[in-house]
């Protein structure tokens, strides 16, 4: 899994190893993306109802603080102020997601849109 160097939306170093022993998914997201905003009701609804053996959710968003503070969502956001994320993980656009296995290894294809992405989340 390529190195992460991001920070969450309470300052917080987001690092790989916070995520060892869980399978966890990374969700490129745009506050300001209408694909995305398309999603969210979904995804807050997933957050709250999460299928049994669901992956954990890492958003690596672009935007403000502010900006993804306001989608009031439950899963860890980070913000990757430098757009390098998603790109060494293969994502170029938003939505987007790759699962991450329990050992840190990528476990799936990435994939782009709502639908896709909800089907990595459901798995």
């Amino acid at each position: 899994m390529p190195t992460l160097d991001l920070i969450d939306l309470s300052g917080n170093k987001v690092a790989a190893a916070d995520f060892q022993g869980r399978n966890t998914l990374l969700l490129f997201w745009n506050p300001a993306c209408g694909f995305c905003q398309q999603m969210l009701q979904d995804l807050k609804h997933w957050e709250t109802h999460p299928p049994p053996h669901a992956p954990a959710l890492l958003l690596v968003s672009t935007g403000s603080i502010e900006d993804n503070l306001v989608m009031q969502l439950h899963s860890r956001v980070a913000v990757d102020e430098t757009l390098l994320a998603g790109p060494a993980f293969g994502a170029h656009g938003t939505p987007m997601g790759v699962l991450v296995d329990a050992q840190g290894r990528i476990a799936s294809d990435v994939v782009a849109g709502a639908r896709a992405v909800m089907a990595l989340a459901n798995a």
